[in-house]
């Protein structure tokens, strides 16, 4: 038996468990969404950036 408690934790502790083929999905679904929401707030902010400012925009001189 380790004398160190933290090995003794670590050996008394359940096994690792794999990961199954869902959870796998799961977590790469959650990355995507993440990725898709920080690549739309972009083509939000670059939308609304290219709306004028005023109405002296559409006046023809």
């Amino acid at each position: 038996m380790p004398t160190c408690p933290l090995l003794r934790i670590a050996s008394t502790s359940q096994p690792m468990r794999r990961p199954t083929d869902r959870s796998r999905w799961c977590t790469l679904f959650a990355i995507l969404l993440s990725m898709a929401g920080i690549v739309g707030w972009y083509g939000l902010r670059d939308m609304l950036n290219a709306i004028p400012d005023s109405n002296d925009d559409f006046t023809y001189h």
